[in-house]
């Protein structure tokens, strides 16, 4: 498995384009639209860099490979992790809708209306649903992600949040 962190395309070869990510990208960099969860844990590069550096389309790649240490990165890393780890019982936009939903009782929780604390997602992602006293349905994840992409798919999943 290909470390998100370091191939934004997630070893696929191919450049990644998406309108979500480019109007997050844009988003996040004019600072619209963005949560206070989201702006606390990340800094975000300025609107003149982003243009001058990603010439033409803003892509996942050009944001993930020249401002890694940007919120905005961490979010693409984070999407890149969320697609590879739990869109299969989440569903691709995180409503507990995903194709093994319905094999798990009680469902997957749809993460869109979650009001649960940032440490309590991040403590579930790792320990899993069974250690946290939820069903057994949520494997943990604490051997898999690294601490930085528990915390790139924190940020992730806050911007589900925010877009509901």
């Amino acid at each position: 498995m290909l470390h998100p962190s370091r191939y934004a395309d997630g070893g696929r070869g191919g450049e990644m384009t998406s309108t979500l990510s480019a109007r997050l990208a844009c988003a996040c960099v004019l600072a619209t639209g963005m949560s206070t969860a989201l702006a606390q844990e990340g800094k975000h590069p300025d609107a003149e860099a982003v243009t001058r550096v990603c010439t033409g389309t803003i892509t996942d790649e050009c944001i993930v490979r020249n401002f890694k240490d940007t919120l905005e990165a961490s979010v693409i890393r984070g999407r890149l992790a969320f697609q590879n780890y739990c869109v299969l019982c989440h569903g691709p936009e995180g409503r507990g809708d995903g194709r093994a939903a319905k094999l798990h009782t009680p469902r997957p929780f749809n993460l869109t209306t979650s009001t649960a604390p940032r440490y309590y997602i991040a403590d579930m992602v790792r320990k899993g649903g069974e250690a946290m006293g939820r069903g057994k349905g949520m494997p943990p994840w604490g051997e898999q992600l690294t601490d930085e992409q528990v915390q790139d798919v924190l940020n992730f999943l806050f911007t589900l949040r925010a877009s509901q």
